[in-house]
């Protein structure tokens, strides 16, 4: 228990401590207006993965899921703390679907779970590192300025199937 939220969750404190220097807005030398201005372009971004085992029991995910709830805590409270002034630090979580990684191969019957999700999400399919990665970098990226504190799925659909 305390391992698992060691490495998924308050690793997160940790990361966010330290990159709180090289993060910061500073805005010591702009004005009210050029401060404003450049808000949408100088929005620096603290992302991490999380999974839909935070909310729902999920088969073989056993301590994992607790982990992550506390994670996903943590983005919201970071969120609250950080995104005003003078940080502007926006932090998110992306919940991916089961992607064959190191990690998850030490999940019990994953194939399993994967094959579930390609049977029952919308798009029957699972997704791949590159698509989860490619919210990654939206959520990262100036295009999501306005967005913090908020978990962003990327399973096809799988977490908005009922039954």
């Amino acid at each position: 228990f305390e391992m698992a939220h060691s490495i998924s969750s308050y690793s997160l404190i940790t990361l966010s401590k330290y990159a709180l220097p090289l993060l910061s807005c500073q805005n010591d030398n702009d004005d009210d207006n050029d401060a404003a201005a450049n808000h949408r372009f100088r929005s620096p971004s603290i992302t991490t993965l999380t999974h839909l085992g935070s909310t729902r029991a999920v088969q073989n995910y056993n301590i994992m899921g607790p982990a992550k709830a506390s994670l996903e805590a943590l983005v919201r409270g970071l969120a609250l703390e950080l995104s005003p002034e003078p940080h502007r630090i926006r932090v998110n979580a992306v919940s991916a679907g089961p992607i064959n990684t190191l990690a998850a191969r030490g999940i019990r019957d994953f194939g399993k779970m994967r094959h579930d999700v390609e049977e029952r999400s919308f798009l029957k399919r699972s997704v791949t590192g590159e698509e989860v990665g490619d919210v990654v970098d939206f959520v990262a990226s100036s295009r999501a300025s306005g967005i913090t504190g908020q978990v962003l799925f990327c399973d096809g659909g799988y977490c908005a199937m009922g039954g």
